[in-house]
């Protein structure tokens, strides 16, 4: 991601079983698809979020500069953690340890602190089977009232 990287959103959409999309300008700097940015989000806390896709003029890139138009699709937050003018940043970095006085070692902190939480896991959308059964059972429903009204005979 380039150094300064800032986004305002315009729109914001979900796509279930992928991720939430946000529409906007890039004001300044570059962000590339698998990496992390962040936002304040509705309820007053940082927010980071990974950006797994981006479009720009209704192609997939990999990644969106200063100037365009772009919309990101990102994984980890829900849409509404996020509203018009909401402003995307790059994700702080900490600062680097300091280094221990002349004659002292340095002993880094366990890995498990270290360690973040992965955010590759697998995307699985939810089954959309109930959703096709009630609308089969609601088509059927129709037409069943169709042929009563019309005083049509369906079974002999």
């Amino acid at each position: 991601m380039g150094s300064g990287f800032r986004f305002t959103a315009e729109e914001v959409f979900s796509i279930p079983g992928r991720g939430v999309v946000v529409t906007g300008r890039v004001d300044e700097g570059t962000v590339s698809a698998g990496e992390e940015i962040g936002f304040l989000a509705t309820d007053g806390k940082w927010t980071s979020a990974l950006v797994i896709g981006i479009e720009v003029s209704h192609r997939l890139v990999e990644e969106a500069n200063t100037g365009q138009r772009a919309s990101l699709l990102l994984q980890g937050i829900r849409k509404g953690q996020i509203t018009l003018g909401t402003v995307l940043l790059e994700v702080p970095t900490a600062p680097a340890a300091p280094s221990p006085p002349p004659g002292q070692s340095y002993a880094p902190p366990p890995e498990s602190i270290l360690s973040r939480p992965s955010r590759e896991k697998a995307i699985h959308p939810p089954s959309s089977l109930w959703r096709t059964v009630l609308f089969l059972i609601i088509g059927v429903l129709i037409i069943l009232a169709l042929f009563y009204f019309r005083g049509e005979r369906i079974l002999p």
